[in-house]
């Protein structure tokens, strides 16, 4: 009997759980403002180009070559194409590293070849979504009013 209620209410629960992984609103303003922080650039980017540039064991590297749709923080504007990095549990599948994106960009300067390297704040990427193109805009209006 006990075994039945168990399974009833995990049938129950089930509808919830996928509802609020499905969540639009999702993250929290207060989720990306601290993204935002942690990072030197946020763009709504069109990925053009995906391949894996290297492996260690369990582990996939991207080099990926997108065009800036919108940009949210940092020099980056629309139309500008931008190469950055973006690091994933192997196996990944390259339809992951395809379409639109919300990217939130760390640059490390190298000093042997005079130039910047972007890569990906872990687990940051996001699908663009109104809230989401939303709640990134007025973050960048609330940072542009401080200066």
């Amino acid at each position: 009997m006990k075994t039945v209620l168990r399974l009833l209410i995990i049938a129950l629960l089930i509808p919830f759980c996928a509802t609020a992984q499905t969540d639009d609103e999702w993250p929290t303003l207060s989720y990306l403002r601290s993204d935002y922080k942690s990072v030197r650039f946020v763009a709504h980017v069109r990925i053009r180009e995906a391949e894996i540039v290297n492996k260690i064991p369990g582990y996939d590297n991207w080099g990926i070559s997108a065009e800036v749709l919108e940009s949210f923080k940092g020099k980056f504007r629309k139309g500008d194409v931008i190469e950055y990095f973006h690091g994933a549990e192997a196996p990944s599948r390259r339809e992951f590293f395809t379409g639109e994106k919300i990217v939130f960009l760390l640059a490390e300067y190298d000093k042997e070849k005079k130039r910047f390297r972007y890569s990906v704040l872990e687990n940051s990427t996001l699908a663009p979504t109104a809230d989401r193109v939303k709640k990134l805009r007025m973050i960048r209006r609330s940072y542009a009013k401080r200066r």
